[in-house]
């Protein structure tokens, strides 16, 4: 090889390194139209490459932009991958590479890795010998995507509640976007609820409750004991929800519930003409519907004949009674069951169970055990009165046939 040769040579290496050398010493990250980029924005991107040799040698200069790996690939689409600057003439020249990409709605907030591959020919040393492309890579260029977050309430366990009841309640939240919320807070508005007085109350440590940091699709928990009044009103209610974070995020939402019109009751008994009288009175704020008073099976009494009743509609102070036969189980404590069922004012059907204590007498318990069989101890006395009445009423005929056998004898 002749000597110029071998220094032409020796230039156009040299001038390949100090070319990789000079685009990698740039900033790693590719230079876009707008910053930040946003899932869905579709810009260009700048890869600027300079001639760091010496002399005309840079020819037909190609660059070529390609994802580095799986994920960058399906983040982003290349619209255009190759862009030509043609020939860098100068030591210290510089020319832009160009690309048209765009980023995927879905793309998650994050770095994106590219490599860039530079492709170019020397100066041609002598002759009709044309000279070879040389392919320089730079590896890693990181494209910044800046999602958007969405934080959405996921489940709540907040359903049918009752007044003057206390509710243990978890809300679960996600961030169904694409970008990271730092230091979320989820605050519960009880007080939005109501114009005077809050109908709920959360007991403990206040209406603000910690998220952390949420990533695209992470999952955050929050519980609480949530109190109803008792003068709380059946219906609908909306519980407004805030979600606040870092870069001025901010998010409205809203959680249902429905407060049920249940009602509870009071009961006593007496005992009327060897029969038992139950008495119910409803000492809730709301309407029972549909009571139905019943004696289950249970240990210490029997019920004989039917062991259910049903009482109506009771508004609230509204009291009834309902009688049973009842006969008590020898052994058995003082313990009477009764099951009251109603229908509350959204529609659901509830069973309370009241233990009540009674002491039965002697001749209701005897009574009670032998209805079936307590009307035949009148008979004799129906009898008595049968004849009374029959002598009365025929008594002329008595007489007469009394006088009758006396004649005769």
């Amino acid at each position: 090889m002749k000597p110029l040769n071998i220094i032409c040579a020796v230039f156009a290496v040299v001038s390949a390194l100090l070319l990789a050398q000079a685009a990698s010493a740039a900033s790693d990250y590719l230079v876009t139209d707008s910053a930040p980029v946003y899932p869905g924005d579709t810009t260009y991107v700048y890869v600027p490459i300079q001639n760091m040799g010496f002399g005309t040698f840079m020819e037909d200069v190609s660059v070529r932009l390609e994802p580095k790996d799986t994920a960058s690939a399906n983040a982003v689409t290349l619209l255009n991958n190759i862009d030509s600057l043609g020939t860098i003439n100068d030591w210290g020249d510089q020319r832009t590479a160009k690309f048209r990409v765009h980023v995927n709605p879905d793309a998650v907030e994050g770095d994106y890795y590219f490599n860039v591959f530079i492709t170019y020919k020397g100066q041609q040393t002598g002759g009709s010998t044309t000279s070879t492309p040389v392919t320089t890579e730079l590896k890693d260029r990181i494209l910044t995507i800046k999602g958007k977050p969405v934080i959405v309430l996921l489940n709540s366990t907040l359903g049918t509640i009752a007044p003057m009841s206390i509710n243990h309640e978890t809300l679960q939240f996600k961030n169904a976007g694409t970008g990271t919320v730092q230091n979320a807070v989820a605050e519960i508005n009880i007080a939005g609820t109501t114009n005077s007085n809050p109908t709920f109350s959360i007991l403990g440590g206040g209406t603000q409750f910690s998220l952390g940091n949420l990533k695209a699709g992470d999952v955050a928990n929050i519980t609480f004991d949530l109190a109803v009044d008792i003068a709380a009103h059946p219906g609908v209610y909306n519980l407004p929800i805030k979600v606040t974070g870092q870069n001025n995020y901010s998010s409205d939402n809203y959680v249902g519930l429905v407060v049920a019109g249940t009602t509870d009751f009071e009961i006593s008994y007496q005992e009327t003409m060897g029969s038992f009288s139950l008495n119910v009175a409803n000492v809730g704020v709301n309407t029972a519907s549909a009571v139905t008073v019943s004696v289950p099976r249970q240990k210490n009494f029997i019920p004989t004949g039917s062991s259910s009743s049903v009482l109506g509609n009771l508004n609230p102070g509204d009291y009834t009674s309902a009688l049973f036969q009842l006969s008590k189980v020898p052994g058995g404590d003082n313990n009477l069951d009764i099951n009251i069922q109603y229908t509350d004012t959204s529609g659901q059907r509830h069973t309370i169970t009241k233990s009540l204590a009674v002491e039965l007498s002697s001749g209701a318990q005897t009574g009670a055990g032998r209805r079936g069989s307590g009307s035949t101890q009148y008979i004799p006395w129906i009898l008595a009165v049968v004849i009374v009445l029959a002598v009365y009423w025929q008594r002329k005929k008595i007489t007469s046939y009394y006088h009758q056998l006396k004649g005769n004898k």
